[in-house]
């Protein structure tokens, strides 16, 4: 049976891809800040009581070392992996007016714990492995009032692809999944307080709607499958064409 780490599985995209690497055969470990979320969403869905579930905090590096020790003792290895966790926006606003705890933060939950992560997930990978991260279109777009975000991802986006090349010999594959707007818990929560927010932000995506979770958990899941067997440092953007009007 293969090994599968999917980071931030408790909701949304990352809880989706637990779902579908679980019912494709998948050992799963996964991990959350609230294990209140994972609690939740285990009694909607059966099939997670099979996943191995971590409570850790991605920020705290004490802890993030502590969950790739685990893994290392209790597995050995690891098959698969998708880096996908990213809690919600820290640092929203005009960039010199943030306050810079926020821009670190979130500087360090979207790129420096992903980065480490990454470097862990290769020392537990053999030939035939695969690690997909879950960028974002604000990787590859300027995007005004959430600039360290956007620096973030255009951050990953860069260490994908340098990866990609260190570890081609080795025969692990790494990729990126970059999905626009997705129609995830975090949108639920804000049209709350918005009711208008999916019909107003709809109306900017050439396609004239949301992705929905499954469309980008599909990417994630192909990349990582042998029918992405020759896609390497790759960024599949899964987002109804709104990367192409720009900012």
């Amino acid at each position: 049976m293969k090994v599968a780490l999917v980071t931030g599985g408790s909701r949304g995209i990352g809880l989706y891809t637990v779902r579908r690497l679980v019912n494709s055969g998948y050992k799963v470990i996964t991990c959350s800040r609230s294990k209140s979320n994972w609690l939740e969403s285990q009694t909607k869905y059966p099939e997670l009581d099979a996943v191995d579930y971590q409570e850790v905090d991605l920020i705290v590096e004490a802890e993030l070392e502590g969950l790739f020790e685990y893994i290392d003792k209790q597995y050995g290895r690891l098959d698969v992996a998708v880096n996908n966790a990213s809690p919600q926006i820290a640092s929203i606003g005009n960039f010199n007016e943030i306050n810079n705890d926020l821009l670190k933060e979130t500087l360090h939950i979207d790129f420096w714990a992903q980065a480490l992560c990454l470097k862990h997930e290769i020392n537990l990978m053999k030939e035939g492995s695969s690690i997909v991260n879950v960028s974002s279109v604000n990787g590859l777009r300027p995007t005004p009032n959430a600039s360290m975000y956007s620096a973030s991802k255009h951050a990953i986006e860069g260490l994908t692809r340098s990866i990609a090349i260190e570890t081609i010999s080795k025969g692990i594959r790494v990729n990126n999944v970059a999905p626009g707007v997705t129609w995830t818990p975090r949108w639920e929560q804000r049209e709350k307080d918005n009711p208008s927010v999916k019909d107003d932000v709809s109306e900017v995506v050439p396609m004239k709607r949301f992705a929905s979770i499954d469309e980008v958990v599909d990417a994630i899941e192909f990349l990582l499958s042998e029918k992405a067997s020759y896609i390497v440092g790759h960024t599949l953007v899964v987002d109804g064409g709104l990367s192409l009007r720009g900012a």
